[in-house]
């Protein structure tokens, strides 16, 4: 009786380990969990039917392990420059490092001048810059309403809508940029939806500390 109900125990736990791996929203921890649901898998299958049983579910466990530990070593992987690891630990936190990496590959680095136009008043966003170094300012109807200083996202509230832009933002200052096209950032967030909830946070967030600073500025 004590064996039938360990037996029980193990095949529950298998199943539990492969929904672990369904709802588990990194791709790693998945893999983990299907490594986990291979080994318990293995163990039943041993102890309920013999060696011959092990085969199959050892391979998930191999398989799964293999790819989740690749995983983690692509990732530990990824370096950062000293002025991207801001950019790293700002807007793109959360993110694992090969993904962030990738992403800022998928941009550029530019040095940009003073009188730059970043978006134009009711026209679609092209490019999402991040400031690295560098000032700019925010115009509604030709009207400067806000202030932009460095480590300041610059496209961000209507990205992912493909909304035209609601104000017109110029720098006020010669300025280092990451810019990346919106179509490319959009089409590796639709590709990542990890990614993409991360950068909709860091959106959100950006757009908050704007409109705090506007109204400060006001008071």
């Amino acid at each position: 009786m004590n064996q039938v109900t360990s037996l029980t125990f193990v095949y529950l736990a298998i199943f539990a380990a492969l929904l672990g791996a369904v709802l588990w929203r990194s791709p790693r921890g998945s893999l983990g969990m299907i490594a986990v649901a291979g080994v318990v898998g293995a163990g039943y299958g041993y102890a309920a039917l013999g060696f011959y049983a092990v085969i199959l579910p050892a391979l998930v466990a191999l398989i799964g392990g293999v790819q989740a530990a690749s995983g983690l070593f692509a990732g530990r992987k990824a370096r950062f420059e000293r002025h991207e690891q801001p950019l790293r630990r700002g807007p793109f936190s959360g993110m694992n490092r090969a993904k962030a990496r990738t992403l800022i590959d998928h941009g550029l680095w530019i040095d940009a001048s003073a009188g730059d136009i970043l978006t134009h008043e009711g026209h679609p966003v092209t490019h999402l810059h991040w400031i690295a170094d560098g000032t700019a300012e925010v115009l509604v109807d030709d009207i400067r309403t806000g202030f932009c200083g460095p480590r300041s996202l610059i496209g961000e509230a209507t990205l992912f809508s493909e909304e035209p832009a609601t104000g017109t933002v110029r720098l006020t200052s010669d300025s280092k940029l990451w810019s990346i096209e919106a179509e490319t950032l959009r089409a590796y967030a639709d590709a990542h939806p990890d990614v993409r909830q991360i950068l909709g946070h860091g959106f959100t967030r950006s757009l908050a500390d704007k409109l705090d600073a506007m109204n400060r500025a006001e008071n």
